[in-house]
């Protein structure tokens, strides 16, 4: 076991899933945070709609659910047990313990927190890129409409 430290940390917190279980679903209200201590996940938004996007795949050391279990809001993102993992479940009463028992889980926890808001505005720039360039798409065509109805009125097409 890595530096989480076997004191305060009793097997009722050490969760295993198996591949593909769901972990945790986004929109969903979660009361636990995760530290990954073998295994991966694979975390998504938009998990099983068309368009599912994979933000990554978390191994040891990584957190993942601390912004839910912090400001007590729904899961920004759903996570699957990519392989068989073991996690240990930190609830908001224990986080302290938690933190206190190894100082180093504080700044993993801020680190990850730093890499989903980045990872989460990224994806908010593509989505606006993408809009962007769709309405570009339907600027252009409408653009393409009227230049076709000045043609066809220029050709005595139309009246």
């Amino acid at each position: 076991m890595d530096a989480i430290g076997q004191k305060g940390m009793d097997k009722q917190r050490m969760q295993t899933f198996r591949a593909d279980e769901v972990i945790m679903r986004e929109g969903e209200i979660c009361d636990a945070m995760y530290k990954i201590l073998s295994g991966s996940v694979a975390v998504y938004v938009r998990y099983g709609e068309e368009d599912e996007h994979l933000m990554g795949i978390y191994s040891k050391s990584r957190c993942f659910g601390e912004m839910s279990v912090l400001s007590e809001q729904p899961s920004a993102y759903t996570v699957i047990a990519y392989d068989d993992v073991l996690l240990v479940r930190i609830t908001k009463d224990f986080l302290e313990d938690f933190i206190r028992n190894n100082p180093r889980n504080a700044v993993d926890i801020m680190r990850n927190m730093g890499h989903t808001i980045t990872v989460m505005q990224k994806n908010i720039d593509l989505l606006l890129d993408d809009l962007n360039e769709k309405q570009d798409l339907n600027r252009k065509r409408a653009q393409e409409l009227r230049d076709k109805i000045s043609q066809y009125r220029m050709n005595g097409i139309m009246v």
